[in-house]
């Protein structure tokens, strides 16, 4: 009777830590899982994050005296993150497109700072723009087409030039292969954000 209490006994044994390693392997496994899905869903906030921000800013801030005068189509905006500046820390590209933003000499775009302060305010500028390798005052060296003219945008220590048309036109004919390019596609083409 003996054996047979602890042949039982051996066998709840394994059987319990059989189960234990079970256990073991599904809350590894869901961990993984977790983690995988976590690291997804935190860089999906990021971006959510950055682009909620922006629309915080341009509605309480930067357009908040304009809001009473945009229609549906002019409450659309683009974005694009580059370090101008090589601290590490992105500046941002906002791009509008509406009739309320542009004229026939192009559109208005921002360049603002991590925490959202307008470096620089574009008027009648076009896309794309062209981040030549090219540093001047700290800044890379933006360049743009102007009615079919290349023209290079240096940083003055505070600021961009604000009116493109209002530079002389470059040296060269053409941006460099090397260039990173913001703002390739038209518009409709690539990701809208709405405020």
């Amino acid at each position: 009777m003996m054996k047979i209490k602890l042949g039982l006994c051996s066998i709840i044994t394994v059987l319990l830590v059989s189960c234990g390693d079970k256990k073991q392997e599904v809350q590894t496994e869901n961990t993984v899982v977790k983690d995988t899905i976590s690291s997804e869903k935190t860089t999906n906030e990021v971006a959510d994050s950055k682009e909620e921000k922006l629309k915080n800013f341009l509605t309480t801030d930067f357009l908040k005296d304009d809001l009473k005068f945009l229609k549906e189509d002019d409450r659309k905006f683009q974005y694009e993150d580059i370090d101008l500046n090589g601290d590490g820390v992105p500046e941002t590209f906002v791009r509008f497109s509406s009739s309320y933003f542009c004229g026939s000499g192009g559109c208005t775009f921002l360049l603002l700072d991590n925490n959202q302060k307008v470096i620089t305010k574009f008027t009648v500028m076009d896309a794309p723009i062209y981040i030549d390798e090219t540093v001047k005052n700290g800044w890379k060296v933006l360049v743009i087409k102007d009615y079919g003219k290349v023209k290079e945008l240096v940083f003055d220590g505070k600021k961009y030039p604000s009116n493109p048309s209002m530079i002389q036109k470059a040296a060269y004919e053409s941006p460099s292969s090397e260039a990173v390019i913001l703002f390739d596609k038209p518009f409709a083409e690539s990701k809208i954000s709405i405020f």
